[in-house]
């Protein structure tokens, strides 16, 4: 991420920003020269200090975050599950960042895919539309606070869609022959076949090859 798109994110959430530039800075780096790149992109000197004591504390608690002597060190190499499950439990009360408490789940998820549990494509799934949730609900936020209307929160949804190459299946109050395999029925399901009209559309992916129907659109008789 570009200096200016941090120096924008740090109004919002200052502790992603600072593991960003751990993470961007090709060697380890001293907590001074972190908060020295903000200060010479424009941010105050006093903000600065006043996030970071704040931040600091747990900033090393992140999995891919060790410290070399008085510097910070970005790591390839995650903790073991363990030590963040451990991080977790320990710290649920005192609600943890969430730029932390996601770093901490994903390395439980990454751990539990390479182990190759019955559970690991269920936690993987269940994060990735957790993920998914949280940047549209993100984003709704930001809209709500710039004052949009309705219209800007469709707006940005069709958008998203279109950029995750989903396609709308069907619309509100089309006639079309009812398919099990694209509908669900709002009471009984009818025959397959029968005409029935869209209540709410649904979407179909169109990522690569056949199309794959992601949500089903919800049918009335």
């Amino acid at each position: 991420m570009e200096m200016n798109s941090l120096v924008k994110q740090f109004g919002k959430d200052q502790g992603l920003v600072f593991v960003e530039i751990i993470r961007a800075s090709p060697k380890p780096i001293r907590a001074q020269e972190i908060k020295q790149q903000l200060i010479d992109a424009g941010v105050k000197k006093a903000d600065v200090d006043r996030h970071w004591t704040r931040v600091q504390r747990v900033i090393k608690l992140h999995p891919q975050i060790t410290m070399v002597s008085t510097r910070y060190e970005w790591s390839t190499e995650r903790q073991p599950a363990r030590n963040s499950l451990d991080v977790l439990a320990g710290n649920l009360l005192a609600k943890l960042p969430a730029w932390l408490a996601r770093a901490l789940v994903q390395n439980v998820t990454d751990a539990l895919a390479s182990a190759g549990t019955a559970d690991a494509g269920w936690v993987d799934q269940e994060f990735e539309k957790a993920r998914l949730v949280a940047d549209l609900a993100v984003a709704v936020e930001v809209l709500q606070t710039r004052g949009d209307t309705i219209t800007g929160v469709v707006k940005l949804f069709t958008e998203e869609a279109r950029r995750k190459r989903l396609w709308p299946l069907g619309q509100p109050g089309e006639t079309v022959p009812f398919d099990p395999g694209s509908h669900d029925a709002e009471a009984q399901a009818p025959e397959p076949g029968t005409a029935v009209r869209i209540a709410r559309s649904g979407y179909v992916w169109r990522g690569g090859g056949e199309p794959i129907v992601a949500a089903k659109a919800i049918v009335a008789v």
